[in-house]
């Protein structure tokens, strides 16, 4: 394993993001990124933003090459939410990736964090059962860890991941993703190894 390495996975619901809060979510996320610099440790960043049934390119670069217009946001209207779909492919192709990669190559940590606004409504291929195994399984067997960020308390319940691995998204609050991100760089950075 190379001990300098975390694999950071993301799977952004990016289409209930209203235009008005887009160059705040940048804000917050670009901060975010900092976040993790602080750790020390080589950051490689795999994400896809899913938007209604648009199927969005992933995103799979080291943190410092990462440009936010990549993610971009975009609401295009049809409250759709593919993310049991999107969500389960990202992790089924990062794992076989994982498995073809040398052992001395490999990440020593993944983390995988999801961004679901209300609940999946659009997925045809996956359900909310097959995701929350598979979550089990690359926790349980293969050390992922698990973060979820959601305005919908029931993803948590649904998707097996703990409550204090979880950040709730209010969306009364005015600047609504400075402090959900702003509590994820925490949570994450309490993960890595103390020096």
């Amino acid at each position: 394993m190379n001990n300098e390495l975390t694999l950071q996975l993301f799977a952004f619901d990016c289409g209930s993001v209203p235009a008005e809060h887009s160059e705040e979510s940048v804000k917050a996320i670009m901060k975010f990124a900092k976040t993790l610099h602080e750790t020390g440790r080589k950051q490689e960043v795999v994400g896809i933003r899913f938007s209604g049934s648009k199927d969005i390119p992933t995103v799979k670069k080291p943190l410092e090459k990462i440009k936010m217009k990549e993610f971009g946001f975009t609401n295009d209207g049809t409250g759709a939410c593919p993310m049991l779909d999107r969500t389960s492919k990202l992790m089924y192709d990062v794992g076989v990736v994982l498995n073809d990669t040398p052992e001395p190559e490999r990440p020593s940590q993944v983390i995988m964090t999801i961004i679901v606004f209300g609940r999946d409504n659009a997925s045809t291929q996956c359900t909310y059962e097959q995701l929350r195994d598979m979550i089990a399984l690359q926790r349980d067997v293969y050390k992922w860890k698990f973060f979820l960020m959601t305005d919908f308390t029931i993803n948590m319940e649904k998707l097996g991941i703990a409550e204090e691995d979880t950040i709730i998204i209010k969306k009364s609050e005015k600047d609504w993703f400075k402090r959900p991100f702003e509590e994820l760089g925490e949570k994450i950075k309490a993960v890595f190894p103390k020096e």
